[in-house]
């Protein structure tokens, strides 16, 4: 198949779910290209990590105003040419149902609908419902290309652009989410969606890539964390679980994040302030090799997340599911969908924004035998293995698109019959 992959920058160092997404379909046997509506990270520029085969395209029309314009009316004049009533009828009519908003929001996308077009794509996939879907919703519309989708968390739960799922989703053929709690969410803003083209599929990681090191725990015990430096992370809790242990007297652990964010400062400051500098760092970015190689050396990876207060909130978080696939004992919170990452027996779960919950899940992970550390650690591994795979994610990414693209040449096929 050639897919269109379609987001909105690419490639991110925070969205690494949808490189191993492009380059599992790759393995596959696909030709996809990544179709980006903003530039790349200029973290990502020249590191291999975030190579795809195939090509990437830049979104044409989103420009200068002038330019933009251009772009688009010489664009909407070759489709037209080229598609003919077809295309004239699906872009000039406004089906009844479709809200005015949605109806001139086409007219954004001209440009880069022609250069979708000039592709012959057989399948064109977004990853999160951002202004990334209204492209695909148009493209798969107007072109009569079959659209599928990944949805997070964010995407779901803050985003402006919900209004329009009961048609934006109700354009795709078949709709992913990364759990179950999500998956009843979207049902509830879109209950005209057949609840059959919902599925449940976390985010695959490349679980060879990650090997485990199962060790007795270091002393201090060490725990590691993997993120933006942004609210739903829950970093400020961990900032404060480690205060309160520190302030017990239990200085034989330590904290170390690896990310940035907008908190940093605010976090910096915190562990200044709570005089704990030497059991808390922050390590500021890294790629994906030096995590690969850094993470197997910790002894539990922590993740505190919790709900922000504009309403955001991690879905299945990715660090937490590569930390497991290192052979790391887990530690999280009781957020609904987290308890589909951590299951029993591969680490904790404590009550989300709470500092002293956390502090108490902490000194359990410190004070687990090495016989305990290791069965655990054996068990988030073994997770990672049968259920993040980004193999088996792929295969079923692969399997709904060939399952649509199989109904749709029935259907062409008992209309040419009928003709005939």
């Amino acid at each position: 198949m050639r897919i269109g992959y379609i987001i909105n920058s690419f490639p991110c160092t925070s969205e690494t779910f949808v490189v191993n997404d492009i380059r599992g379909l790759e393995a596959l046997g696909h030709e996809v290209a990544a179709i980006a509506l903003a530039g790349a990270d200029p973290t990502t520029l020249g590191n291999p990590n975030y190579q795809i085969k195939g090509k990437t395209i830049r979104v044409k029309g989103l420009g200068t105003p002038v330019l933009r314009k251009v772009q688009k009316l010489t664009a909407r004049q070759r489709l037209m040419k080229r598609h003919g009533a077809t295309f004239e009828h699906l872009y000039n009519d406004k089906p009844e149902l479709v809200p005015d908003d949605l109806w001139i929001d086409r007219l954004t996308w001209d440009a880069a609908l022609e250069q979708i077009d000039r592709e012959n794509f057989d399948f064109l996939y977004v990853h999160f419902a951002m202004r990334q879907l209204l492209l695909g919703y148009h493209a798969s519309r107007l072109l009569q290309v079959p659209l599928g989708i990944t949805l997070q968390a964010h995407d779901i739960f803050v985003n402006p652009l919900s209004k329009w799922f009961p048609h934006t989703l109700g354009q795709c053929a078949f709709i992913v989410t990364v759990s179950h709690y999500n998956r009843e969410a979207i049902l509830r803003m879109a209950p005209n969606l057949d609840a059959s083209r919902v599925q449940v599929l976390a985010n695959g990681i490349d679980v060879d890539g990650f090997r485990p090191l199962y060790h007795e725990p270091h002393e201090p015990f060490r725990f590691a964390a993997t993120g933006r430096l942004v609210e739903i992370k829950g970093f400020h809790v961990l900032v404060e679980a480690a205060g309160l242990l520190a302030g017990q007297g239990r200085r034989d652990f330590v904290v170390r994040i690896v990310g940035d964010g907008p908190l940093r400062d605010a976090l910096e400051r915190r562990i200044s302030e709570l005089g704990i500098a030497d059991v808390f760092q922050l390590l500021g970015r890294k790629d994906a090799t030096f995590l690969k190689e850094w993470l197997p050396q910790q002894d539990c990876f922590a993740l505190p997340c919790v709900i922000a207060r504009d309403g955001n909130r991690d879905g299945m978080p990715l660090a937490l599911r590569e930390g497991m696939a290192c052979g790391l004992p887990a530690l999280s919170t009781q957020l609904i969908g987290l308890h589909e990452t951590v299951a029993p027996g591969t680490g904790l779960l404590v009550k989300p924004d709470d500092p002293a919950a956390l502090a108490e899940g902490m000194r359990r992970m410190i004070d687990m035998t090495p016989l305990e550390h290791r069965t655990v650690a054996q068990a988030a591994r073994q997770k990672a293995e049968t259920e993040f795979s980004l193999r088996y994610e792929v295969r079923m990414l692969e399997q709904w698109m060939q399952d649509e693209l199989r109904d749709r040449r029935v259907v062409e096929e008992g209309v040419a019959g009928i003709r005939g």
